[in-house]
């Protein structure tokens, strides 16, 4: 891949990272809820996710979509009511649940459940696939792929997407401390499900 090339891919990948999505809104409730080092997990999840988009797309899902519109449909109503289902678990969480405390994130916090729903929210991200769909034919000639420019292209939008999600749950472990109360981040989880579920509406009905 030439450098020109590349830097234009590079240009992508941070906008399509630092637009607000789904991972962006994940990522601030995981770096909310557990803080930096537990939410480590979510985001490798959330890179797990888009590796598994990028493969799909690079071994000829853009052309089945193509073919069969009605798979785009499916991939695209799996993610609406995937993400929708965060949203309302959310929002429906009691205020005795919300807590910062050392014991109770010990005990609450399941790295498994959280690099899944990493996982998932990404892997359903029918936004993440539109823009793959046009970015990739830009920067790849999916007529005659090579090994060398499929692992460059792949390794600089986790990169970027990594770097730019964990600054999202920095971001949002920092907040945390104006957020002690229980009532305001009893407030704070219920505008992140009401997002949740507005970005998945928005996405389904699209």
């Amino acid at each position: 891949m030439e450098l020109t090339v590349w830097l234009g891919l590079l240009a992508s990948a941070l906008f399509i990272s630092i637009s607000p999505g789904p991972g962006a809104i994940f990522s601030i409730s995981q770096g909310t809820q557990y803080g930096l080092k537990r939410s480590i997990i979510s985001v490798i999840g959330l890179q797990l996710g888009l590796m598994s988009q990028i493969i799909f797309l690079l071994l000829g899902l853009g052309v089945l979509i193509d073919q069969f519109p009605s798979i785009f449909s499916i991939i695209k109503m799996l993610g609406m009511l995937y993400l929708i289902a965060l949203g309302i678990i959310q929002w429906l969480k009691k205020i005795e649940q919300i807590s910062t405390s050392k014991a109770y994130l010990d005990k609450a916090f399941n790295p498994l459940s959280s690099l899944l729903k990493g996982f998932f929210v990404n892997i359903t991200n029918i936004k993440g696939t539109v823009f793959f769909l046009a970015l990739i034919p830009l920067f790849v000639d999916l007529t005659a792929l090579k090994i060398s420019t499929c692992l460059i292209l792949t390794a600089t939008l986790i990169s970027v997407d990594l770097i730019v999600m964990i600054g999202y749950v920095m971001l949002a472990e920092i907040s945390k401390s104006f957020l002690s109360d229980p009532k305001k981040i009893l407030w704070q989880n219920r505008v992140t499900g009401s997002t949740l579920i507005l970005i998945g509406l928005i996405m389904g009905t699209s």
